[in-house]
């Protein structure tokens, strides 16, 4: 097991700046060698204009820090503001621009945002915002790292470290705030970059959002570190996604397992293996027959992850050829330490190790593991200087970590946590619902979709349905909108009057 506490040279990658240093030192070393590429736009940034252009978006934002909140469709302009809020100082909050307007305003409440990055002006009016606070449009960051009009100079700024802050669902499935600084993100990505040999020739192409940690950590940050570069799109596309490979000559891909299962219905590229000599997956586990059906048709190993928002993204990961990977699982420990202890039981907080080979709770520590959530919520998740995961997985003789289910009550739809208390309590607002319990059904396409249990105060019927998916899709994101609503007499209770919840998954699961 690694002993990170100790290891004194790995220690050195964790100082706070080594993402703006890395970012320095490659465009000094390869000025002209490609760092972001847009596939819907074909715009490059070499590494002497990424510098420049996060340069010119920190001079923009000041040195006075600031709460940034990054509410932007993909692209590389949010590569640019990621990079320039980590070195600069600032907080930043990203934030999906589909979300609903109930969870903008609660951003804008909870973190007052003195700058709020939107595509177009009028997006604006959906976050109900301070009147201090500073609107910038998607031109206008445009404008600003333009390399041919600005006149910003690519030299090294003073690094003031930076952090993210951004919601998961926790163990216990109630949206929690995680806050991690610039140097817990470096280690995590210098894990990815070393456990995935990314060196200067590496070419990843990612299609995940940056509104959550995958992308930004795990392509843009590990990138950086190998003097690689990222070929960003701004959405998934079954139709393009080989065509893109092909045109950028992509040597490595990050997906989730839902975009694993969509690509298994597209044909086989001639062009194949090309360059590109793995996909990886994480968000959520990876069906073992997906896996064997994947690099079957494709050639493709997949490199399957296991990673947490907590600890800043990966955690766990298969290594990629001539290394050993197994089909169902998520792979060795990298950069963390492991162990598999006995699931908590009435609120017993002893950490006790069960027996080689048994199934029992993931729990972690390193330097890249928050130590608390903001607020100090969900406490007993912490313990000892160790964070119980609510994953259930085992240890083989290898060491390699097969994930087998969860403790936590979280829905994972297409590698999107989803916390059933948030859903619940938007559900409980609507007049005609007494009780709610929002749990998982199992989907093909999707690993899980939301389905809610309600208790209405009145006659069940279409209409009532009807309204209440309407209320839904008012206060929530269209992810996070149950596909069904079933109606029961009365939710199950045990004796403390809990809702049996595993009851109703139980249900799910064999209907």
């Amino acid at each position: 097991m690694l002993n990170i506490h100790e290891n004194l040279s790995q220690k050195l990658q964790i100082a706070p700046g080594s993402l703006y240093r890395s970012l320095v030192r490659w465009a000094e070393l390869q000025p002209a060698a490609s760092c972001l590429v847009e596939v819907e736009s074909g715009r490059t940034l070499t590494y002497r204009q990424m510098l420049v252009a996060v340069n010119a978006m920190r001079l923009f934002l000041g040195d006075v820090p600031q709460t940034l909140v990054l509410s932007l469709p993909g692209g590389m302009i949010n590569a640019v503001i990621w990079i320039s809020a980590l070195s600069g100082g600032h907080r930043l909050v990203p934030i999906s621009p589909t979300a609903s307007e109930h969870e903008k305003r609660r951003v804008v409440d909870t973190y007052q945002p003195d700058v709020l990055f939107v595509e177009q002006r009028e997006d604006a009016c959906h976050f109900s915002l301070l009147e201090t606070t500073v609107i910038v449009t998607l031109h206008t960051c445009e404008a600003l790292i333009d390399p041919v009009a600005s006149s910003i100079v690519g030299c090294s700024l003073m690094q003031r470290e930076g952090h993210v802050c951004l919601t998961t669902s926790g163990t216990t499935g109630e949206p929690k705030g995680v806050v991690l600084r610039e140097r817990q993100l470096a280690w995590t990505a210098e894990q990815v970059r070393r456990s995935h040999g990314l060196t200067t020739q590496d070419r990843g192409l990612t299609v995940l959002p940056f509104f959550h940690v995958n992308a930004p950590v795990v392509s843009l940050c590990s990138s950086i570190l190998a003097g690689s570069a990222v070929v960003i799109a701004r959405h998934f596309s079954r139709s393009q996604f080989w065509s893109w490979v092909e045109r950028y000559q992509v040597t490595w891909a990050s997906l989730v397992p839902t975009i694993v299962a969509m690509l298994l219905s597209t044909e086989q590229p001639d062009f194949l293996p090309g360059t590109l000599r793995f996909v990886r997956t994480g968000s959520a586990p990876l069906p073992a027959s997906d896996l064997r059906a994947f690099e079957a048709r494709f050639g493709i190993p997949v490199i399957e992850t296991y990673g947490l928002s907590e600890a800043a993204s990966q955690v766990v990961a298969n290594p990629v050829p001539p290394g050993k990977h197994k089909a169902g699982s998520a792979g060795l420990p990298v950069g963390v330490q492991l162990r598999i202890c006995v699931p908590r039981q009435n609120g017993e907080d002893a950490l006790t190790d069960v027996i080689p080979g048994e199934i029992g709770e993931i729990c972690i520590a390193g330097p890249a593991v928050i130590t608390a959530y903001q607020n100090n919520a969900g406490q007993d998740s912490f313990q000892h200087g160790w964070f119980r995961s609510g994953d259930l997985g085992y240890l083989d003789a290898d060491g390699y970590l097969f994930i087998t289910g969860r403790l936590r009550e979280v829905i994972n739809r297409g590698g999107e946590n989803i916390a059933p208390r948030e859903i619940e309590e938007v559900l409980l607002q609507h007049p005609a619902v007494q009780e709610a319990a929002v749990v998982g059904r199992p989907d093909p396409l999707y690993g899980e979709q939301v389905v809610a249990y309600i208790v209405v105060r009145e006659e069940w019927n279409e209409g009532v349905k009807q309204s209440l998916l309407a209320h839904a899709r008012r206060y929530l994101s269209a992810y996070k909108v149950p596909i069904d609503f079933m109606s029961l007499d009365a939710l199950p209770r045990n004796a403390t009057g809990k809702v049996e919840r595993k009851l109703l998954q139980d249900r799910e699961r064999q209907s």
